[in-house]
């Protein structure tokens, strides 16, 4: 286990759910956003510390068991731990309350957190869409949150996004209204207990092909309007994927919906978000005429290994960042394994000890290779793994 270090939160408050409701502006590029968390108080304290970056939190308050408010008496903002400390006049008892927050942040350019995704469409016109990339410490970015895998809670997230857009998250759609002023709010299911960095939200001009697993599972695939056709060839492997893995585990995927969602502009090849995952366009869309039949094989191997992730990662979380080779290895084992079992023709276990194994031994025979299980201290370092 890691030993105790500044960059850990202080284990005296933990959180059971988050209500997040989240406005962002496309024009300006920031959001609005308010939160109710409902915490636990581990022991009385008279100081909260959660996470929170590149944030302006203008209000925060605690309601007590009793209905209580107290607002908070000191609201600061440790821009470099990368953290926000609440100070109320008296001590919190131990026991359930809820903490408001109302704050403000900026849609970046960095393709983190809660950040701007410039998109251009064949005819040559762009655009920006709303977009996530938390792991493995920028969740705080989004929201004011415990951002650590250990952290699990539920997840009930709005969004108010504009007419004419699409709006995903992990979990289904369950109320939309239209607001009067060109935009909607639209309501998620409560999510399962899960770790932050495996929220996601993205709003943008998306459309969708939609299918279901054996199981009823509804899967689906989001891409621009001009590109959406291309997402056939994703649509059926992922849907033979889940049934597979369905199968092979034993244990159901316990999500109502699992959505693959193409973006021009994103830094990862993927991201394994719980029922949202996330890909570069070119990664999940394939186009008959021009694409090679090597991309239709990387299509699957990547659609594999992260849908693995929903049950390696995903519902069973490492407890701190120095695990991550937990999540990473059993993924890649288990999507090479489905991918073979689909493909046998592939010959995926050959393909595997041509590039995964001999790069590996390449990897350690370096001066600069280390252990695969790493102390992990800084937010930074978990990049560096």
């Amino acid at each position: 286990m890691p030993k105790e270090t500044d960059h850990r939160l202080p284990n005296t408050v933990r959180p059971e759910k988050y209500t997040i409701e989240l406005r962002p502006d496309l024009t300006r590029f920031t959001f609005q956003g308010e939160e109710s968390v409902a915490i636990r108080v581990l022991r009385p304290v008279k100081t909260i510390e959660l996470n929170a970056s590149q944030l302006e939190v203008t209000q925060a308050a605690l309601r007590l068991p009793g209905g209580r408010t107290v607002p908070a008496a000191k609201v600061e903002h440790l821009q470099d731990a990368q953290r926000l400390r609440l100070t109320f006049e008296a001590s919190i008892p131990k026991g359930i309350a809820t903490l408001h927050l109302v704050f403000h942040g900026v849609l970046n350019d960095e393709l983190a957190g809660f950040y701007r995704s410039k998109y251009t469409m064949t005819d040559g016109r762009e655009g920006y869409m709303a977009a996530t990339q938390f792991e493995s410490t920028d969740a705080r970015r989004a929201f004011p949150c415990w951002d650590e895998p250990a952290a699990k809670a539920t997840f009930q997230v709005s969004l108010v996004a504009p007419n004419g857009m699409a709006a995903v998250s992990n979990t289904p759609i369950v109320e939309e209204k239209d607001l009067g002023d060109g935009t909607r709010l639209v309501r998620f299911a409560e999510t399962p207990r899960m770790a932050t960095y495996l929220l996601a939200f993205v709003i943008g001009p998306l459309e969708t092909l939609d299918g279901k697993t054996r199981t009823g599972t509804k899967v689906g695939v989001r891409a621009l309007p001009d590109r959406i056709a291309h997402g056939r060839w994703g649509l059926e492997e992922s849907i033979r994927v889940l049934d597979f893995l369905n199968e092979y585990y034993g244990v159901p995927y316990p999500l109502a919906k699992l959505d693959h969602i193409a973006l021009q502009d994103f830094a990862a090849g993927a991201m394994e978000n719980w029922g949202a995952i996330t890909y570069r366009e070119r990664i999940l869309l394939f186009d008959p005429a021009t694409s090679s039949a090597q991309t239709r094989q990387n299509i699957v191997d990547v659609i594999a290994h992260e849908t693995a992730h929903m049950w390696f990662g995903d519902l069973v979380t490492m407890a701190w960042w120095d695990d991550l080779w937990l999540n990473e290895s059993f993924a890649t084992w288990m999507g090479t394994k489905t991918v073979n079992a689909l493909h046998p023709e592939w010959k995926m276990w050959t393909q595997f000890f041509g590039f995964d194994t001999i790069n590996g031994l390449t990897l350690d025979g370096l001066r600069s290779s280390h252990p695969i299980e790493v102390d992990v201290k800084d937010p930074a370092e978990i990049r560096e793994i």
